[in-house]
């Protein structure tokens, strides 16, 4: 049985453990962990017995039988994909590459004036330095948000 499949069982058993008895478990333990497993199983089923809850029996059964059968050992995901890929790629020769040309270089950029404010424009680009008119200073007495918003 896949890890997955008994760490689904274990989360429905959690579920109907912490609804019906009130009693947390810890889900991730439950399908790694055989004791604690059989201790869960064991709890379950004396709950079932104790409160009429025939539910609760059926997903113990499942988690014991679960914690009880080995895992399928599994290679882990990435071996397993480049296994395929050995096996199925094509076989491909590749030419050997011809060098590139050598970049030309780019003309000098010309010298940056100084602005009346002292500060040097944006190195950003020419597109923030708009040449629009400077804002101008809001008045004291004026309103603090747009539109008298607060």
């Amino acid at each position: 049985m896949l890890q997955s499949q008994k760490l689904a069982i274990a989360a429905h058993l959690h579920v109907l453990l912490r609804r019906k008895t009130g009693r947390v478990t810890d889900t991730e333990w439950m399908a790694a962990n055989l004791e604690y497993a059989l201790e869960i199983v064991r709890f379950t089923r004396a709950k079932a017995l104790e409160d009429g809850h025939p539910d609760l029996n059926e997903w113990a059964d499942k988690l014991e039988r679960a914690a009880l059968e080995p895992s399928s050992p599994q290679k882990p995901l990435a071996q397993n994909a480049l296994q395929l890929l050995k096996e199925h790629a094509p076989v491909v020769t590749l030419a050997p590459k011809a060098s590139a040309p050598a970049p030309v270089p780019a003309p000098p950029a010309a010298p940056r004036q100084a602005q009346a404010s002292g500060f040097g424009p944006s190195v950003f680009g020419d597109f923030l330095d708009t040449g629009a008119e400077p804002v101008r200073p809001r008045p004291p007495t004026g309103p603090r948000y747009v539109g008298g918003i607060r």
